[in-house]
């Protein structure tokens, strides 16, 4: 329903229980420390025990041959754990005052404040102006389509150094290009001499080096509209390579699952603002009631601080998503592991209202709401011999279509002959 809806959640398993037929999971209590709900290490030992040196499950069924179906019940409350936040800052002449206004709040307001809702946070800084292609009437020399000044880290310094190093460059024409910018965001590909092409390391993704997993929030900050707006608005002509169209760049942006926060200051009349709120909507950036996230911060920036907060508040505490379950074998023998798998129920939401339960996914989860999937397995496959047998599934919670949240690793005990325990 809401396949563009995501952020940066992490879903917090508070229990998982196996129930039917000679199953003998164990898990522990979960236990509160500080917050963050963990299991207790009393009982880890055994459930942390590979058989036959295989692969540490996070859980263990057993599946004699032919029994009725057993249950694995698993439950999770969605919480904001951790985000990817970038702040995209249009430094063409006319936002010389919204660029103080984040100099002056980034340590005592900006970071404060987003770290109240959210307690694993990421930022980086980019900018960006126009293509320098005065000849053809865009920029002016020394413009820059796309520049990163700070790739995402934790360190407060870092990102104060690149906030300070904000420069101020022209933009010439009205629109400026922060539609390609964006594209490079989400791409890291490069265009030609204006931006060279970046790539990361494993687990990491865009420009900037987001953390897999952990779709960006990105703060967009102008005061005009762009060039291949939505719809065409304002496009580009003569440039080589020829930059991305709108299009381009949010299927670019939905790829990652970005969202687009749009933070107008509004100094070119109601332009801009579209383009921002096309950008929200079209990412996914909008509160339940449909509304795209832009906010007004005032043609000198004065509530620029005010409104990041809020803007993410919002997405913590309001936005919902929808979540599904995905099955994965886990390689490394010849028995494909999800063919045990009979049935996924959506099962119930704590509060009722907190998600919409639709056959084996959840709609519309709200934050903060409990979520209980039941998967019932069998074995009707896998006859007992004389020794335990062992294999591995991995349970991946996917978040709006897109994105892995959770991967928990079962694995599916099939005891030998004459019965015994083999799960811990």
């Amino acid at each position: 329903m809401h396949s563009t809806r995501h952020l940066g959640i992490l879903l917090m398993a508070l229990s998982a229980v196996a129930c039917g037929s000679k199953s003998q999971l164990l898990v522990p209590e979960p236990v509160e420390d500080g917050g963050v709900v963990t299991f207790d290490s009393g009982t880890d030992s055994g459930i942390d025990s590979g058989l036959d040196g295989g692969p540490t499950p996070d859980e263990c069924i057993e599946l004699p041959f032919m029994d009725p179906p057993s249950e694995l019940r698993v439950s999770f409350v969605a919480q904001i754990q951790s985000a990817e936040i970038f702040f995209l800052v249009d430094v063409t002449g006319s936002m010389s005052d919204e660029i103080m206004q984040i100099r002056d709040n980034l340590r005592s307001v900006i970071i404060p404040g987003l770290g109240d809702s959210i307690p694993d946070i990421r930022v980086g800084v980019g900018h960006f102006a126009d293509f320098p292609e005065t000849a053809l009437g865009y920029g002016a020399e020394g413009d820059e389509v796309f520049r990163l000044l700070q790739a995402q880290t934790n360190d407060l310094e870092r990102v104060q150094i690149a906030v300070d190093d904000l420069p101020l460059q022209s933009g010439s024409d009205t629109p400026e290009s922060m539609v390609e910018a964006l594209y490079q965001v989400a791409t890291g590909e490069g265009i030609g001499e204006y931006v060279r092409p970046r790539s990361c390391g494993p687990g990491l993704v865009g420009y900037p080096c987001f953390r897999e997993g952990e779709p960006p929030i990105i703060l967009a900050f102008t005061d005009a509209p762009s060039h291949n707006g939505p719809g065409g608005d304002e496009t580009y002509s003569g440039i080589r390579p020829t930059p991305h169209t709108y299009d381009q760049t949010v299927t670019a942006l939905r790829a990652i699952g970005a969202k687009v926060l749009g933070l107008n200051s509004g100094d070119f009349g109601e332009t801009g603002r579209a383009h921002l709120t096309a950008l929200a909507r079209d990412t996914g950036a909008v509160r339940p009631d449909g509304t795209p996230l832009v906010f007004d911060i005032g043609r000198d920036g004065r509530e620029l601080g005010p409104s990041v907060i809020e803007a993410v508040r919002i997405l913590v505490e309001e936005v919902p998503i929808d979540v599904d379950v995905v099955l994965e074998d886990f390689p490394g023998d010849e028995v494909d592991a999800t063919g045990f798998v009979q049935e996924i129920v959506a099962f119930s939401a704590t509060p009722a209202d907190g998600a919409v339960a639709r056959g084996d996914r959840f709609d519309d989860v709200r934050p903060g709401t409990r979520v209980e999937f039941r998967i019932l397995l069998a074995n009707d496959r896998i006859p007992q011999t004389d020794v335990g047998q062992s294999f591995f599934l991995n349970v991946i919670l996917r978040g709006d279509g897109i994105n892995n949240l959770r991967e928990t690793l079962v694995q599916i005990a099939i005891p030998p002959r004459g019965g015994g325990v083999v799960c811990p």
